[in-house]
């Protein structure tokens, strides 16, 4: 598959899903829910109370990912060292893609990181989300904040060597350079997994009720985007391919847990269970007290 191939059926997807999304302003009335019946009710909870970890976490995170760098003090390699570097040091799996390079893949890769940023558009378009654009915003924050953090955290402790350090063919400035030492894992893919799987959840979040084959399109395209971008970094000789998985894996993770640590928890009949634990006289005592 070429990347031109690649890029135009991301595009395709992404607007006629788009299209279909963004349309109807009355309240009650949504395209893309099963009998056009909107499900009302904010499905999160975003008060500076419940915040506060949040924040201060990706605050943290975060700090420690910019902190990474600067405290790293792994030498990029010398000419002469790269004349020892055995490539069957490295796993089967992995191996196969050392003689990879691509200058072209690795730009598309940029432009895709870059250009993942449109999605917050999804939720400006559609009524039913635009109104908690503030709090969607805030913890979109959250998911891009900690999954830089993190990501910049393992590479910088890692310091695993880039494909392309193995590959003759690539230039020698590029296997010399100080970040030829930090493939594990791929941030270009951590990035667009978060993004892209944090605005699948919103949406899926806001609405329930969405018809099925909308939401197959939803969570496809939201996959085949950090798939795309995990395969051109490979390509490009950037990565290994263990480098995108963990990337992946991470970022839509980050990417979908944020946002469902938000969810409002549904009324129910153990909606108001409260279990408390405190020392007693003669050992713990537990309270428990169940609302009705």
């Amino acid at each position: 598959m070429t990347t031109k191939r690649s890029l135009s059926i991301a595009a395709i997807i992404l607007f006629i899903f788009n299209s279909v999304y963004a349309q109807e302003s009355t309240s009650n009335y949504c395209s893309i829910c099963k009998d056009h019946t909107h499900s009302e009710g904010a499905p999160y909870r975003l008060d500076f109370k419940h915040e506060v970890p949040f924040i201060l976490s990706s605050g943290l995170i975060l700090g420690a990912g910019i902190l990474a760098p600067a405290l790293n003090n792994t030498q990029p390699f010398t000419v002469e060292e790269l004349a020892t570097l055995n490539v069957n040091s490295i796993n089967a799996f992995d191996r196969r893609s050392v003689n990879n390079y691509s200058p072209v893949d690795a730009k598309t890769s940029d432009y895709i990181r870059t250009g993942v940023t449109i999605l917050p558009i999804l939720l400006l378009s559609e009524h039913h989300t635009k109104e908690d654009i503030t709090a969607l915003l805030t913890m979109g924050v959250e998911v891009m904040t900690i999954t830089y953090g993190v990501t910049s955290t393992v590479k910088n402790l890692v310091n695993r060597t880039r494909p392309n350090v193995y590959n003759a063919l690539a230039p020698l400035e590029e296997r010399t350079s100080a970040r030829s030492r930090r493939s594990f894992f791929s941030g270009h893919t951590s990035h667009t997994a978060a993004a892209a799987f944090y605005m699948a959840k919103v949406i899926s979040d806001y609405h329930p009720n969405m018809n099925k084959g909308t939401k197959v399109a939803l969570w496809a395209v939201s996959g085949y985007i950090p798939a795309l971008t995990g395969y051109l970094r490979v390509k490009s000789g950037k990565h290994f391919p263990t480098d995108v998985m963990a990337g992946y894996a991470f970022g839509a993770f980050t990417g979908w847990l944020i946002p469902h640590l938000h969810k409002v928890k549904k009324e129910g009949p153990l909606s108001k269970l409260d279990v408390q634990v405190y020392p007693g006289v003669n050992g713990m005592q537990f309270s428990l007290k169940l609302g009705l």
